[in-house]
């Protein structure tokens, strides 16, 4: 089970590095000649088979590294935020949303930089990413991913506990001080998936009026 969990951390870690692996593509993607012509089909296709050691092994790994985190992304959004969880209140406190944006120009921003040419620069950044991986898994930092940024999802810190939700801070108040029941699904340790629990009322406007 420890091994388990292990292994969906660095999952839900590799998939919050999408971004890089976008911008490294992007970054690298050579797409024309000296010349500044195009490159044909088979000219582009080939520069992900250079004989250049460095270069192969940058885009055989930005590969591995992307089809990983698809994993990650399947666990969160088609698995955990489809499960059912338990139903139960949250306690009525501040809530503080928790910086995503400090992740990407902290962690991800940095590794932009690495020339795939150099197998010096390679090495540093593979190791720096890591390091970043360590401190990831082993704090369970699993919150920070700007991923659940882009679909919607907030992330906010209360007490001793970290929400993944798409209800917005005001709801959430609301929700807190009149012990409205949510349901949580817990993703690891002091981390949940938050979403409104709707009860049969009359008037579904009882709920937040």
């Amino acid at each position: 089970m420890k091994v388990k969990r292990i292994i969906q951390k660095i999952l839900f870690y590799l998939s919050s590095f999408i971004p890089l692996y976008l911008l490294l593509f992007i970054q690298n993607l050579q797409i024309r000649d000296q010349s500044g012509k195009f490159l044909a089909p088979k000219e582009l296709f080939s520069q992900f088979f250079q004989t250049s050691i460095p270069v192969s092994f940058f885009w055989l790994g930005l590969l591995i590294l992307s089809l990983l985190s698809l994993f990650g992304v399947f666990l969160f959004f088609l698995v955990y935020t489809k499960t059912e969880g338990r139903i139960g209140e949250i306690k009525d406190t501040e809530f503080v949303r928790e910086d995503t944006l400090g992740y990407i120009v902290t962690y991800i921003v940095p590794l932009i930089t690495m020339d795939i040419h150099s197998p010096r620069s390679l090495a540093i950044n593979i190791i720096l990413f890591i390091i970043i991986g360590t401190f990831y898994v082993r704090n369970d930092q699993l919150f920070m991913n700007p991923l659940y940024n882009v679909f919607g999802y907030n992330v906010f810190s209360a007490e001793d506990q970290i929400y993944i939700t798409k209800i917005n801070k005001s709801k959430l108040k609301i929700i807190a001080k009149r012990n409205l029941p949510v349901k949580k699904v817990n993703l690891v340790g002091d981390i949940y998936i938050l979403t409104e629990h709707q009860q049969r009322r009359d008037n579904p406007d009882d709920l937040y009026g």
